[in-house]
């Protein structure tokens, strides 16, 4: 690909990744899509923001972002234009699974990338989901308790706990292999290095750990919940969302200013998933 910014496609040992080839609309979708993903963690990250310099009240989840969204100016073509991105996120990740787009290939552990892949898609659909069903006024936006009344019925079988325990465990699990991730970043080579400059490649470097290690820590304290419920035989409060791990923080000595690097943190991962929407790699097939 040719570039007007420079001619190299490597970069500080990252390569930009060899990707089979995808039509034009698998392009249009995954950009969008992560786009819109960015978009909701910027305004989870700006909301934890807000109460660690004390002018928010309230820590919220993912549910909560998309209702702050709705109650801006022009909310509900905004609550659209959300829902839109992450359905098309939904489908750029079932098609990142079906269709082996970034190449992970058949064996064992590219088989299991690519179910990853498809897991991560029916999260997203749930929350394109509701977030379309407030932008069309079918919901009424209630909280997140549904989310942690699910949980009540596994605490009360033995089975039930033994499952929610090994959950939280899957859960710590995939929270450390976030900061894995953030610390390689060889999320650089998801990149057209070619087609940036050495500011945006530092800035996609610097945003891609910050953001990815950030998330990783708030993944791990969700999946301590799990597992602390399962050991004590109690769901109390919310367990099973950003907004725990972002109410954990803000309780801890010096909470405050933990909370403020965790919204920082998180608006560092959505400029990175903002600027993957714009800069990433894709090989499109020729017509």
């Amino acid at each position: 690909m040719s570039s007007t910014t420079t001619s190299s496609n490597s970069w500080h040992g990252f390569k930009s990744a060899t990707l089979p080839d995808v039509p034009k609309w698998v392009v249009v979708m995954g950009r969008f899509g992560h786009i819109a993903k960015g978009v909701v963690y910027a305004i989870m990250g700006f909301l934890a923001f807000k109460v660690a310099i004390g002018s928010g009240s309230d820590i919220e989840g993912s549910r909560g972002v998309i209702r702050e969204i709705g109650q801006q100016p022009y909310g509900k073509v905004l609550l659209g234009v959300v829902a839109i991105g992450l359905l098309s996120y939904t489908a750029w990740r079932w098609v990142q699974s079906g269709y082996d787009t970034d190449g992970a290939g058949s064996d064992s552990k590219g088989i299991v990338k690519r179910i990853g892949y498809a897991l991560s898609g029916l999260s997203y659909l749930m929350l394109g989901i509701f977030a379309g069903t407030l932008a069309l006024g079918t919901s009424s936006g209630s909280g997140e308790s549904s989310d942690s009344q699910s949980v009540s019925p596994l605490l009360a079988t033995t089975w039930g706990q033994v499952l929610l325990g090994i959950a939280g465990t899957i859960v710590v699990a995939v929270g450390f292999y976030f900061i894995y991730k953030g610390y390689q970043a060889k999320f650089m080579e998801k990149y057209d290095l070619a087609s940036m400059s050495e500011t945006l490649r530092e800035a996609a470097l610097h945003a891609g750990r910050l953001g990815l290690i950030t998330r990783g820590i708030a993944v791990i304290i969700i999946g301590g919940f799990l597992f602390s419920s399962a050991v004590s035989g109690t769901g109390d409060g919310e367990i099973s969302g950003m907004s725990d791990a972002l109410a954990a923080i803000a309780a801890q000595s010096f909470g405050k200013v933990l909370l403020g690097i965790t919204g920082c943190g998180l608006m560092c991962y959505a400029a990175h998933m903002m600027m993957l929407g714009w800069f990433r790699q894709f090989n499109v097939a020729s017509e």
